[in-house]
């Protein structure tokens, strides 16, 4: 069993309405749906940062490809080279 909190929060109405036919749908708890929405937030606000994280890195990269003269030819051969 996970430890819990007692905590009073305003949740809009609609939002608990829906919250409460879908625990009544499931034949769970409430509190149930809620923690399973708020778990499944979190873990997308946390993928959101993940990608943007690893984008910036690859801007980053590309600003300093810039100016940068690639023979992809060259890099192309030498892969093949690797390969064998």
């Amino acid at each position: 069993m996970q430890n819990t909190i007692r905590t009073t929060i305003r949740v809009r109405k609609d939002l608990l309405d829906h919250s409460r036919l879908l625990a009544f749908k499931r034949g769970v708890s409430l509190q149930d749906v809620i923690n399973e929405a708020l778990a499944l937030g979190f873990g997308h606000i946390s993928d959101l940062n993940i990608h943007r994280e690893a984008m910036a890195r690859i801007d980053n990269f590309r600003e300093k490809l810039r100016g940068k003269k690639i023979d992809i030819e060259k890099i192309l051969r030498e892969s093949k080279k690797d390969l064998k």
